[in-house]
């Protein structure tokens, strides 16, 4: 086994101990399909990677044990939720409290295995297309790397509620700024984090516009258009196939943030709603995802044969994908305000 990875960028050579770098993402059995293609993906190009789950229901952490991932280590909620947050749950429907729970599992990550030296954050709906560590890299000798939404020309003014970053690849080291700003995040979700815009906040997602004041030598802005390109993003880019490698422009796709994508039925998908797919983006990321969505159904069907995909539990369940109140925000106040109401 390899204990190291490394990394030639401006003809410096970067050493990480995978050994001491874990991954960790949240969901539900409504995000299930979502939440284990992520992990496929992210072991096809790193074997060795570690992947905490926080399970959000019984079924879900009862399937990932029956089904022993490889790298895999199942957070039960009972064992996560401390007294803090069992405090606001009741105040919170499950999306917002979903957000909540956010800056909290890096943190609970590093309580509980101290050796760790990076806690990488991913979004269920996240798929990889490259070694995930060519992300993380970035962050070279800082605390905290943030991924920006990058909206196009003409769609910035988006920012103003749906926030300058995205949660969903963020990087945070086991030092001191990095769990000082975890610790700050999670305050103010656990203080205020609600599906509705209001005095700049909304969900989990707008504390993180203040990063880069208040960790600015410590704080790593991606410059790579590769991680975390979107739907409200990818429009802007060429889109194309260069051996095995899928191309953002001249930059490798490393992961793709599937967005408002719905599973319909085994073989029923809903891609997007509101934004306009090329038909490069549909062939060379969409299409994929939805064959390996195919392969885990098959593979849960396997452990549990009762498994089947409802239309209701999708709107009510898969409630990550609620973060598209993040986005719709914006278009929501800008119409309300053309009809002066």
């Amino acid at each position: 086994m390899l204990n190291f990875l490394w990394f030639e960028k401006n003809d410096k050579i970067k050493f990480m101990n995978i050994k001491n770098l874990v991954y960790c993402a949240y969901f539900d059995k409504g995000f299930l399909l979502k939440g284990l293609a992520l992990h496929s993906s992210l072991l096809k190009y790193n074997p060795d990677a570690k992947l905490w789950i926080l399970a959000f229901d019984k079924y879900t952490e009862d399937i990932l044990r029956k089904m022993k991932l490889k790298g895999v280590t199942v957070v039960p909620l009972a064992e996560f939720e401390d007294k803090e947050l069992l405090a606001v749950k009741g105040s919170r429907n499950p999306v917002e409290y979903y957000w909540t729970c956010t800056p909290s599992l890096p943190l609970y990550i590093f309580k509980r295995k101290p050796d760790t030296k990076y806690v990488v954050y991913l979004d269920g709906d996240l798929y990889f297309y490259l070694d995930a560590m060519v992300g993380v890299e970035e962050i070279a000798d800082k605390s905290i790397l943030a991924v920006e939404h990058r909206f196009p020309k003409g769609m910035e003014s988006m920012s103003k509620v749906s926030g300058r970053f995205n949660v969903g690849f963020n990087v945070f080291k086991n030092d001191k700024v990095g769990i000082k700003c975890l610790k700050r995040w999670r305050a103010q979700c656990l203080d205020w984090c609600y599906w509705r815009p209001k005095d700049g906040k909304l969900g989990d997602q707008m504390y993180l516009n203040e990063w880069p004041k208040l960790y600015e030598k410590n704080l790593v802005i991606s410059e790579n258009i590769g991680v975390d390109t979107a739907p409200w993003n990818v429009s802007q880019y060429e889109v194309s196939k260069k051996g095995n490698d899928v191309y953002i422009n001249n930059k490798k796709l490393v992961c793709y943030h599937f967005h408002q994508f719905q599973i319909l039925g085994p073989d029923h998908f809903s891609r997007v709603l509101g934004y306009t797919l090329s038909r490069e983006v549909v062939k060379l990321i969409y299409e994929p995802y939805e064959a390996e969505l195919r392969r885990q159904y098959t593979k849960v069907k396997s452990f549990d044969n009762s498994f089947e995909i409802k239309r209701a539990e999708q709107n009510i369940n898969q409630v990550f994908r609620a973060k598209l109140s993040k986005l719709i925000g914006p278009v929501y106040w800008r119409i309300k305000g053309w009809l002066g109401n």
